[in-house]
C-alpha cells in the first residue's frame, strides 16, 4: 500500500514539474506594463504609493535602479555602493549603484539549467567579507550519470574584481533527485559567524521527515564547511549532524535579526499554508506531518495543523503566495516599520509587512502591488531604504523624498492673540488687564520680565496655565508676552 502511495505520488510531482514548468517559465517573464516617467514611478495613488500611503507613509519614492536582467534570483550588498546579482541561467554580476557599471564575474562552475527553478540561485557574502572578499553561493547540479537528476550544492571563492578565484564546494545534498523543483538554497550567516543552509524537499514529501537525508532541513555549518561541535544532532545516531532543524517543505528565505538575535525562515506550502518561521536548534517545523494548506489534490496533508512536539509557524499565508525572500526592517528611514518583517511573494507579486511583537504577528499589510512583478529578493540598505530584485529583471529602490531645508514659517503671534489671548485681554474678563489701557499693566511692567514669562507658562490668578494655548510653546508665548507688551508701551501713558 505504501509502495502504491509512493507511486502516485511520484508521477504526481513529475507531472506537475514537467508539464507545467513551460508555463510557469512564460508566467514568470512576463514584463510588467506600469507607466514611467524616466526611472521614476508616476503616482499610484493621490501622488503617493498607495499600499504605503495606507500605513500613514505618504513621502515614499519608488524608483528603478537597475533594469534589463533576465530572470535574475538574489542580491547581496558588498559595501554601500556596489552588489551582487545571481541570474537562474548561471550568471553572477557585480553593479555599482554610484556609477551604474554592470559587469558579469567569471569562474562559477558548472551549473545546471532548463528548468524554472534549476540554476544558479542565493548568494551571500563572509561576514569579514572586507578582510578577505569571501562570498559563498548555491546552485543547482547536473547528476554527470544521468544527465537529468539534480541537487542543490553550495560552494565559496574569494572574489578579485570581476572574477571567482578558489571556488570550492563545500556542501553538496549528495542525494540527486528527479525533481527540477524545491531546491531551497537560501544562505545566511549569524551574529557567531555560522554559516545556515536551506535545502529544500524536492518535490518527495517523505524527505523531509528522514533524519538521515539533507532534504527539507535547514543546516548550519562553518564558514569552511564543517561541522559545529554544538550543532543539535552532534553525536545522534542516524541523523546528518549538518542539520540544525528540520520538517520544512521549500524554504526560500532565511534572514538573521542581529538585534533580537533570531533567524526567521519562509518557506512555500503546497495549495496554501505558506509559511514564517522562527528557526531554533534541534526543532522540527512539522512537514509534512502538519499543514495549514492541501495536496495539488485537495486532499488533506499529514495529519492536520497541529501536533504535540511540532513546532506553529508565527505567521502563514492562506491562500499560499508563494513568499519568497524575507527580512526585518531595521533603520531610520522608516521608523514607523522598525522592527517588521518585509516578505516578497511571487504567486502573490507583492511584499507583505508583517508586524512583529516579540514572537506574534499583529497585522499584515501588502505594499507594492504596484510592481506586478514577481519579488525574488529584498534588502534593507545602510542608509534605511529598501532595495527590491523582481523576477521580471529589475532592482527597485524604495526611500523618502529628501526633506528641503527651508526656513520655519514666522511665528504668527497676531493670530494667535486674536484666536485666543484677546477673548480676555480685549475686555478685561477674568480680572486680565486690558491691552488698550495702560494702567491695567502697570504692575505688570514694574516686575522682572522672567517673572512675567513664568506666569504666563505656568498660570496666574484667573490665567490658566499656558494662557489657554496649549499648543504654544514656552519660545512662542515669551514672543506673545513681548508683542503685547511692547504695544502696551506704546499706549498714551496718564499724566502724573
Amino acid at each position: 500500500m505504501n509502495a502504491i502511495f509512493i507511486s502516485h505520488q511520484f508521477w504526481r510531482n513529475l507531472i506537475f514539474s514537467l508539464l507545467l514548468a513551460p508555463l510557469i517559465l512564460i508566467a514568470e517573464t512576463t514584463k510588467p506594463t506600469q507607466k514611467m516617467m524616466g526611472d521614476i514611478w508616476l503616482p499610484a495613488h493621490q501622488g503617493a504609493l498607495k499600499g504605503v500611503v495606507d500605513l500613514n507613509v505618504r513621502d515614499a519614492v519608488l524608483e528603478e535602479v537597475l533594469g534589463g536582467l533576465t530572470y535574475p534570483w538574489a542580491f547581496e550588498f558588498i559595501n554601500d555602493d556596489e552588489i551582487l546579482i545571481t541570474q537562474l541561467s548561471g550568471q553572477l554580476f557585480r553593479y555599482q549603484l554610484s556609477s551604474k557599471r554592470l559587469i558579469e564575474v567569471s569562474g562559477l562552475p558548472e551549473i545546471a539549467g532548463g528548468f524554472p527553478q534549476v540554476g544558479l540561485l542565493d548568494v551571500e557574502i563572509h561576514p569579514e567579507f572586507a578582510k578577505n572578499q569571501r562570498v559563498y553561493f548555491s546552485y543547482v547540479q547536473l547528476d554527470p550519470v544521468t544527465q537529468q537528476f539534480f541537487r542543490t550544492a553550495v560552494a565559496t571563492a574569494v572574489l578579485r574584481d570581476k572574477q571567482l578565484l578558489n571556488v570550492r564546494n563545500i556542501l553538496e545534498s549528495e542525494h540527486f533527485s528527479w525533481s527540477p523543483s524545491n531546491f531551497g538554497g537560501a544562505l545566511e550567516f549569524d551574529d557567531k559567524g555560522y554559516l545556515y543552509i536551506s535545502i529544500g524537499n524536492r518535490s518527495e514529501d517523505w524527505n523531509a521527515a528522514i533524519k538521515g537525508r539533507l532534504e527539507g532541513k535547514i543546516l548550519r555549518l562553518h564558514d569552511d564547511g564543517s561541522v559545529p561541535k554544538d550543532n543539535p544532532f552532534v553525536g545522534v545516531e542516524g541523523i546528518d549532524d549538518r542539520i540544525y532543524a528540520l520538517g520544512v517543505r521549500n524554504p526560500q528565505g532565511l534572514h538573521f535579526d542581529q538585534l533580537s538575535g533570531r533567524m526567521f525562515e519562509s518557506e512555500h506550502g503546497p495549495m496554501g499554508g505558506d509559511e514564517v518561521n522562527i528557526i531554533e536548534a534541534g526543532k522540527n517545523y512539522g512537514w509534512p506531518e502538519i499543514t495549514y494548506g492541501r495536496d495539488y489534490t485537495m486532499d488533506p496533508i499529514g495529519s492536520g495543523t497541529h501536533k504535540k512536539g511540532l513546532q506553529q509557524p508565527i505567521f502563514y499565508y492562506l491562500p499560499s503566495l508563494a513568499i519568497s525572500p524575507i527580512t526585518i526592517y531595521r533603520g531610520d528611514m522608516f521608523k514607523e516599520w522598525e522592527g517588521d518583517l518585509l516578505v516578497g511573494a511571487l504567486k502573490g507579486k507583492l511584499i507583505s509587512k508583517l508586524d512583529l511583537d516579540g514572537d506574534r504577528i499583529r497585522s499584515e499589510h501588502d505594499i507594492l502591488k504596484q510592481l506586478e512583478a514577481r519579488i525574488r529578493d529584498i534588502k534593507v540598505a545602510s542608509d534605511g531604504s529598501i532595495y527590491i530584485l523582481t523576477q521580471t529583471g529589475s532592482l527597485y529602490r524604495l526611500s523618502r523624498k529628501a526633506k528641503k531645508d527651508t526656513p520655519e514659517p514666522p511665528a504668527n503671534t497676531a493670530l494667535i492673540y486674536e484666536l485666543i489671548c484677546s477673548g480676555c485681554h480685549a475686555s478685561g474678563a477674568y480680572e486680565a488687564p486690558r491691552l488698550s489701557v495702560f494702567s491695567d499693566w502697570q504692575k505688570t511692567l514694574e516686575q522682572p520680565l522672567e517673572k512675567t514669562y513664568q506666569n504666563t507658562i505656568n498660570g496666574y490668578g484667573g490665567m490658566p496655565e499656558r494662557g489657554l494655548c496649549g499648543m504654544c510653546t514656552d519660545e512662542f508665548l515669551k514672543l506673545l508676552v513681548d508683542e503685547m507688551l511692547d504695544k502696551v508701551q506704546q499706549l498714551d501713558q496718564p499724566s502724573e
